[in-house]
């Protein structure tokens, strides 16, 4: 087997119709789901061959981004597509213009840090994401807060 990454997974945004999946899968995983349906997310299933690997979201709001409801299906974890996922939801963020990207994980730092993101102080993060449910009530104020900047497309 050749170490490059497959390319052929792509991410393709969720119609709200198509949301209960990925509740699901967000829910089994001890995620939070109750805000799901802000209209700030933009929500994507990551598919490789017409099969969902993951989902992702990106919250909105203003120039601010949040990326939320990561998750990777129990039977595809180990092998990359974690990553794949991330890096296909740090692409999208930047194509729609955002200079930087901020999250909160319980569990995942280590993962995040792989990635180029960088712990910070929670009360750092912009205005406009610290209003969030997401940084209010959803998640406890034990998680970590990181960010990482982004390579805006020419």
């Amino acid at each position: 087997m050749s170490s490059a990454e497959p390319a052929a997974a792509a991410l393709r945004r969720l119609r709200p119709a198509e949301y209960e999946p990925m509740r699901a899968a967000l829910a089994a995983e001890g995620l939070p789901t109750d805000d799901l349906c802000c209209a700030a997310n933009r929500l994507y299933a990551f598919e490789e061959a017409g099969q969902v690997l993951g989902y992702g979201g990106l919250e909105r709001h203003g120039s601010a981004v949040l990326l939320r409801s990561v998750v990777v299906r129990p039977e595809r974890r180990r092998g990359g597509v974690g990553r794949r996922l991330v890096r296909a939801m740090l692409a999208q963020a930047a194509a729609l213009g955002h200079a930087e990207i901020h999250l909160l994980t319980m569990s995942a730092a280590d993962f995040f840090t792989r990635l180029g993101f960088e712990r910070i102080e929670r009360g750092s993060v912009p205005e406009a994401l610290a209003a969030t449910a997401q940084f209010t009530t959803l998640c406890p104020g034990s998680a970590v807060a990181m960010m990482r900047r982004l390579d805006l497309p020419a």
